[in-house]
């Protein structure tokens, strides 16, 4: 009788907490959706060093994210609104927004990364960003890094202040996977 009682024990804990695991990530599954917010930490300006006296800048807000600098002379600025929508959403069959981007938080090479992508944008690769704290002649610095193409791969790096950013220009730091140059 024992046996029995503890055998069906067992069994309608196994049923409960198996239906207590499957649960979250089925309903998760299915109402998956892009970031309503940008996070804490990459808000803010930075700001990165092209020479001859000029800097590129990325700012973000809780839901903005501001891009100005150079294309070889040409002077540009653009603000884009970040936007949450089913992940699962087809971007050609909603409506269309060119200034709207959705985002979404991913894991790569061991690092949080925000990926960045046009709300109407089915296909090509898109903007990463990432934060972290580098060491840099003893010191450690908050470096927002920008990213892009399949393998996330880095194309420059951008600081809190314009000092700083002039201070170390195209600095590349050991870790990273850098655009081939």
């Amino acid at each position: 009788m024992k046996k029995q009682v503890w055998l069906l024990a067992l069994l309608a804990g196994m049923t409960l907490g198996g239906a207590q695991m499957v649960t979250p990530t089925t309903v998760h599954a299915k109402a998956q959706r892009t970031m309503k917010v940008y996070p804490q930490r990459l808000r803010g300006t930075w700001y990165h060093y092209e020479g001859a006296g000029k800097y590129d800048k990325v700012k973000f807000t809780a839901t903005k994210w501001r891009t100005a600098g150079y294309d070889n002379t040409q002077h540009y600025t653009r603000t884009t609104t970040l936007h949450q929508r089913l992940a699962s959403a087809d971007p050609a069959q909603i409506a269309k927004h060119t200034n709207w981007v959705v985002g979404q938080k991913m894991w790569v090479r061991q690092a949080n990364w925000v990926g960045l992508r046009g709300w109407n944008q089915s296909a090509g690769d898109g903007t990463y960003y990432k934060v972290a704290n580098k060491p840099y002649h003893g010191q450690k610095l908050a470096v927002l890094s920008e990213a892009g193409g399949a393998g996330l791969w880095v194309d420059q790096h951008y600081y809190a202040s314009k000092q700083v950013a002039k201070q170390l220009k195209n600095h590349r730091f050991h870790g990273e996977v850098y655009y081939a140059s």
